[in-house]
């Protein structure tokens, strides 16, 4: 195992950790960086989840600006991953952990893929503005001829 891959942290020393006054998942439940720290070895949490049958629970808190909705994690589950995933039952493909060749590559090709579709997303939205900048000069250059 790499020296830079922490040790996972047990699910209950996860939510004693908990501050107070700070939002938090559920009782029972974890949320996104809890789950991480429990399963420090795997990157793609998405796959492993689905694979290990993972309960999991949408909590939604509605505010001011309207609601916001989030995925949290049932807590017995996610123990019984990280105790999986340290003996080695655990259904983990090497493509989903951090500490294997395959999972670092898979890692860096889906970041690429994410960096490219950013910057797709990025020419395009300067493409339109330029189109809207130069039609609106256009506009003001004809109706400046036109007086």
């Amino acid at each position: 195992m790499d020296a830079d891959i922490p040790a996972p942290v047990p699910v209950e020393e996860l939510i004693a950790r908990r501050k107070r006054g700070r939002a938090h998942a559920t009782d029972g439940y974890l949320d996104r960086d809890e789950v991480a720290s429990a399963w420090p070895v795997v990157w793609n949490y998405h796959l492993v989840i689905q694979a290990n049958e993972v309960r999991t629970r949408q909590a939604s808190m509605t505010g001011t600006y309207g609601s916001t909705t989030w995925t949290e994690y049932n807590a017995e589950d996610v123990q019984r991953v990280a105790d999986a995933i340290a003996d080695g039952t655990a259904k983990v493909q090497p493509e989903w952990r951090r500490d294997t060749e395959a999972g670092r590559a898979e890692q860096q090709r889906q970041n690429e893929q994410r960096r490219r579709q950013l910057v797709r997303t990025r020419w395009f939205q300067a493409a339109i503005g330029l189109v809207l900048l130069l039609g609106v000069g256009a506009i003001v250059a004809l109706i400046i001829i036109a007086l």
